[in-house]
């Protein structure tokens, strides 16, 4: 079986274990997306904790970005400084951290925007949330690649070892590669070519910005999980055109909101549901050369261990909410298991005061 705690590189970054915290929204921003001292309290804990690479929750790139109420924003140079706060944290408690950046396009809620107009590849009605998304314009399209380019150099000069685009979970990206969300029929549209446009585009715009040598990777949805989607074929052909553009990794993801009950994603109630993206992520691991790393719902340490013959490194999330200390126990050779029972409350909590488990603040209640 692999073992959690062989080093491995993510591009130039040198990681000390194969634990990555997966982004999780934490709702610890201003109204204007600038992170409050409590963000950099909470990455610094995980830091100290022991895991080898923290990915922080999406960060909006321009105004109109944002997904969900308190969000982390990167869209104007005066969020460098704060975000300089959170990075600092991280690594004065040994840690390396990358940002993720993300546009939430049509996947969110009008009064959550103070008058922007929702926007996406195309002029629908969001299947989940409800509202109306405007089509984009080309310079629209062309003003957004050029806000993921700005962001990724804001990450960088805050201080962040590397940037992660959020190519998954029915965001911007995502909704271009989609056949559901994107019915265009420009260069942006059409088949898997065309609708992956953008997201490289997107990934060549963070790239130009940051230079050669600082790790840039994405979150990728695997499949979308309901009919008339992404489907894995397409995902393949997409991953493996960011690998010949150099991308250092790529998380294997998939799931839509609108997918509802179908989505793949679960509350893990026993070891046989850990990992249910493993297969995808088994076959982009297959299509491409740069590194792989699962993510969903991974719980014990014997089936990351076993994960880890087959991909690079394992994202956990929900467990860290709880024990952000968890890879440190590991580490000293403890084989316990989490003490996260997948509520899935924890979001609810974010929305409402900032991220937290919400079984220990019921015990602290």
């Amino acid at each position: 079986m692999g073992d959690i705690f062989t080093p491995w590189r993510l591009g130039g970054l040198a990681l000390q274990n194969r634990l990555v915290r997966s982004a999780t929204y934490e709702g610890l921003a201003e109204p204007d997306g600038t992170p409050k001292i409590e963000l950099a309290n909470l990455l610094g804990d995980l830091a100290e904790g022991g895991v080898g690479l923290i990915i922080t929750g999406y960060a909006y790139v321009r105004s109109d970005g944002l997904g969900l109420p308190n969000q982390t924003g990167v869209y104007i140079d005066a969020q460098v400084g704060p975000l300089a706060r959170v990075s600092d944290a991280v690594h004065r408690c040994g840690g390396k951290v990358a940002l993720q950046i993300v546009h939430a396009g049509g996947q969110s809620k009008p009064e959550w925007h103070a008058g922007h107009q929702l926007i996406g590849p195309s002029a629908i009605v969001h299947p989940a949330f409800g509202a109306p998304i405007a089509a984009m314009s080309k310079d629209q399209i062309a003003d957004v690649i050029d806000c993921f380019g700005r962001a990724a150099a804001r990450a960088k000069a805050a201080g962040f070892d590397g940037v992660q685009l959020h190519g998954a979970h029915g965001y911007l990206i995502n909704q271009f590669l989609s056949p559901n969300t994107n019915l265009r029929d420009d260069e942006y549209g059409g088949d898997i070519d065309g609708r992956a446009r953008f997201c490289l585009e997107a990934y060549q715009a963070a790239r130009q910005a940051v230079g050669p040598d600082y790790p840039v990777f994405i979150k990728l949805s695997s499949h979308d999980a309901m009919e008339g989607g992404l489907v894995l074929e397409d995902a393949l052909h997409v991953a493996r055109r960011l690998d010949a553009m150099g991308v250092d990794a790529i998380e294997a993801s998939g799931g839509v909101i609108a997918a509802g009950k179908n989505s793949p994603s679960r509350l893990v109630k026993g070891p046989e549901q850990e990992g249910y993206f493993l297969a995808e992520a088994k076959a982009i691991k297959a299509a491409v050369k740069c590194p792989v790393i699962s993510v969903g719902g991974w719980r014990t340490r014997p089936r990351i261990e076993q994960a880890l013959d087959a991909i690079d490194a394992v994202a956990i999330c929900r467990p860290l909410v709880r024990q952000p200390d968890l890879p440190r126990r590991w580490a000293q050779g403890s084989e316990e298991s989490p003490t996260c029972v997948s509520c899935g409350k924890c979001i609810g909590v974010a929305m409402r005061q900032g991220l937290a488990c919400a079984l220990d603040l019921a015990k602290e209640d």
